[in-house]
C-alpha cells in the first residue's frame, strides 16, 4: 500500500493520492508489464479487452471538457496559466492505457503539476471552481486531471482519444470495456442511487429497476449487487467534505 501523499499546505485534497500512489508503485514494485491501465475506484471492467499501446502512443477517454483555444474557454484559461510552452493539449480522463516507460516519466510531473495548480487556488477566478457557473470545470476537484493533461503536454506525450467507458444516465448500451458510475443514477419511479448517498449507498441498491432503465444502469447495479453479495459490507463512509477540499 502506498503511503499517503505529503502536501502540508493542502492536506484535504485527496486526489493527490492518484499520481503519488502510482509514482510510488512504479518506483517500489518495479512492474515489468509494458501496458498499464489507469482507472478510478468507481470504474468496473465489464468485458475483455485486448488493447496494446506502444511507447509514446497512449490512449485515453475523452474528458467532460475540451480545450477550445478561445479567451472565454475555462480549460484554455487554466492551460495558459499552468502549462508551459504547450502547443497541443489532449482532454484526458480515465480510463488511460499507457506504456509503463511513458508512465514512469509522466507520474512525477503529474504530481508536481497538480501541486502547482492547487498552490495557486486563492488566485483562481470564481468560475474555475464554482459549480454554479455554467462554464465551471470544478477545478477544486479536477486539478489532478488537469495536472495529468499538462504533464503529458509538457513531455510531448500525445494521447489518442477513444470512447472507453459507458456512464449510467448517459449511455443506453454498454459497448465499451468499462462502466464509470461517477454520477447519480435517477429512476423514472423517483428512486435514485449514488455512491455517496450516506452509509447505505454501499449495500442498498434499487432493485428491481423499473422498466425503461438503460442497459448501462441495469448492468452497473447488477454487478454492484453481485459484488456486495460475494464480498459483504465495506463499512466505508464518505467524509462530509470529500468533494469540497476548500471547506
Amino acid at each position: 500500500v502506498a503511503p499517503p501523499p505529503v502536501v502540508p499546505k493542502d492536506p484535504k485534497y485527496r486526489p493527490y493520492n492518484k499520481p503519488s500512489a502510482i509514482a510510488h508503485w512504479l518506483r517500489e514494485a518495479r512492474p515489468t508489464e509494458d501496458v498499464i491501465v489507469i482507472i478510478d475506484p468507481d470504474c468496473m471492467i465489464v468485458s475483455r479487452y485486448d488493447i496494446v499501446v506502444e511507447e509514446g502512443a497512449p490512449i485515453a477517454q475523452q474528458a467532460l471538457f475540451d480545450y477550445q483555444g478561445t479567451d472565454d474557454d475555462v480549460p484554455t484559461q487554466i492551460a495558459r496559466r499552468y502549462c508551459r510552452n504547450c502547443t497541443v493539449l489532449d482532454p484526458i480522463a480515465v480510463p488511460v492505457i499507457i506504456h509503463r516507460r511513458d508512465l514512469e516519466r509522466l507520474a512525477p510531473l503529474w504530481l508536481q503539476k497538480t501541486i502547482e495548480i492547487r498552490a495557486d487556488r486563492k488566485k483562481w477566478p470564481k468560475c474555475w471552481s464554482d459549480d454554479k457557473c455554467s462554464s465551471s470545470v470544478g477545478l477544486s476537484w479536477t486539478a489532478e486531471m488537469f495536472g495529468y493533461s499538462f504533464a503529458a503536454a509538457e513531455l510531448g506525450l500525445r494521447h489518442e482519444i477513444w470512447d472507453l467507458q459507458a456512464v449510467p444516465e448517459v449511455d443506453q448500451a454498454v459497448i465499451t470495456p468499462f462502466i464509470h458510475y461517477h454520477t447519480p443514477i435517477k429512476f423514472h419511479d423517483g428512486r435514485r442511487w449514488y455512491k455517496r448517498d450516506g452509509p447505505d449507498s454501499c449495500c442498498k441498491f434499487p432493485w428491481p429497476v423499473p422498466k425503461g432503465t438503460s442497459n448501462t444502469t441495469r448492468e452497473a447495479l447488477s454487478r454492484l449487487r453481485s459484488a456486495h453479495a460475494r464480498l459483504g459490507e465495506t463499512r466505508h463512509a464518505w467524509p462530509p467534505d470529500f468533494n469540497t477540499p476548500e471547506s
